[in-house]
């Protein structure tokens, strides 16, 4: 299986250059203007997407007041902590009104038609970090939780990496700087993941500074 992690960072840019055999595509947080860009939305229609969604309020109306779920019919919905850092039920928490629970499972409801929603399990903990004081564990950056799932819930063999560009350029769609976020905590999180499951491959399409060698990983510059 080939999954191909996409963030939105400058090196998104090459999206249309990725194998055209990819099973899955997990989208970053808000995604709404990168997926009018002409380089992205045209490419992902039609593809099997699940997003990776913190609930950081403002991350969902981007794409659900353009009823852009629906047209690139999402698939699932992963929020990226664990049931530790944050309560599934606590629909006061940021974006999570628009979850419920809908016969004792777990749904996304931003537009008419739910979508499937879960978090990360317990077997995320052993590969996250501990030095934000809000959290117990945590990944440094939803890229990197999406990352984290791609390589442990998948399935996936291969994993590609695309629009990581770890702060040291701006974001495709709004040429923004991007998060608070640690580029050097993001980077070693990715390399963990490389060096600890060598019997996957890895490639990463990035306009960052990542400097690293292993046999499983391909860097590719854009």
């Amino acid at each position: 299986m080939k999954v191909a992690v996409v963030c939105r960072g400058q090196s998104l840019k090459a999206l249309k250059t990725l194998p055209n055999d990819i099973d899955l595509y997990i989208l970053v947080n808000r995604f709404g203007d990168e997926l009018q860009l002409p380089e992205v939305g045209p490419y992902l229609e039609g593809k099997n997407i699940f997003q990776i969604l913190s609930r950081t309020p403002g991350e969902v109306e981007g794409m659900s007041t353009r009823g852009l779920y629906t047209k690139f019919n999402v698939q699932g919905i992963v929020q990226p902590y664990t049931i530790h850092m944050k309560n599934p039920r606590d629909f006061g928490d940021g974006n999570n009104k628009y979850y419920k629970f809908i016969d004792d499972k777990f749904f996304f409801c931003a537009e008419p038609t739910p979508i499937q929603a879960t978090w990360l399990g317990d077997h995320h903990i052993e590969h996250m970090d501990t030095y934000q004081e809000r959290y117990p564990h945590h990944y440094p950056s939803s890229g990197n939780a999406a990352v984290g799932y791609a390589v442990l819930d998948t399935g996936a063999t291969e994993i590609i990496l695309i629009g990581m560009d770890f702060y040291d350029v701006g974001y495709l769609a709004d040429g923004g700087p991007g998060g608070p976020e640690d580029s050097k905590r993001m980077k070693d999180s990715v390399v963990r993941f490389v060096k600890n499951f060598p019997n996957k491959q890895f490639t990463i399409h990035t306009s960052g500074n990542l400097e690293c060698k292993f046999p499983n990983l391909e860097i590719i510059k854009v």
